[in-house]
């Protein structure tokens, strides 16, 4: 399958927001499962003490998916206005807040599911971002490939990982990003006390002069319907 085009969404949204962001994104991911090339749309809630801060992941096969059809659909818009109407980002209303955080990334490695995972569509994961940034685009080449090996090791053995996206930044030519998801919370506990979480620290450390962990728990979505 040709490498798709993926979107990490970090949205931080007003205190007491996330039961009205719930429902706004019901709708969201209906039509996003309609769209010619929509393939992934999966949204949480943060799990490291902002409730009110969603992460989303969305995937397209070709970025006219994000940049066009999606926001120009009659839903986007009905619903984002529903967002603006009940003020639901933290600090600045409208698409140009600076309360959407978007990476934007072309798919480098890894799997977004596993055939022998029997909840490999759950919309209840656990999901782990890992952001890393090296020197220079030179060096992020080498992370990149190194994440890649990681998620070979990472597709067999215990505990079970259910994704494990290897994703390179557009337009940051500095940043890489390993986007993990599990059935439970103690699964991904599980593999960062294991020797398999070791060896993906080493194989970072060297180059990565800054990284960031991301933790949220799923409650809607797909994930890779055009596979």
């Amino acid at each position: 399958m040709t490498p798709r085009f993926f979107v990490i969404a970090r949205v931080v949204g007003r205190d007491g927001g996330f039961d009205l962001w719930k429902d706004r994104l019901v709708e969201l991911c209906k039509v996003s499962a309609t769209e010619p090339y929509g393939d992934s749309y999966y949204w949480g809630q943060d799990a490291d003490g902002e409730p009110d801060t969603l992460w989303g992941l969305e995937g397209y096969t070709h970025p006219i998916g994000f940049f066009i059809d999606h926001v120009s659909s009659d839903i986007f818009k009905r619903e984002m206005a529903l967002v603006d109407k009940d003020r639901l980002l933290r600090t600045a209303q409208g698409l140009d807040s600076p309360d959407y955080d978007l990476h934007h990334y072309d798919e480098y490695g890894g799997f977004l599911k596993r055939a022998d995972d029997l909840e490999r569509d759950s919309v209840r994961s656990f999901v782990v971002v890992k952001h890393y940034w090296t020197k220079n685009e030179t060096l992020r080449t080498e992370m990149l490939d190194s994440l890649k090996q990681v998620t070979e090791r990472l597709s067999s053995g215990p505990p079970q990982v259910q994704s494990a996206l290897v994703l390179k930044e557009c337009r940051d030519t500095n940043m890489a990003t390993l986007w993990l998801r599990f059935a439970s919370e103690e699964d991904w506990n599980s593999l960062e006390r294991s020797d398999r979480m070791q060896e993906l620290v080493e194989s970072v450390k060297t180059n990565s002069v800054r990284s960031e962990t991301h933790r949220s728990r799923a409650f809607n979505g797909h994930l890779g319907i055009k596979d």
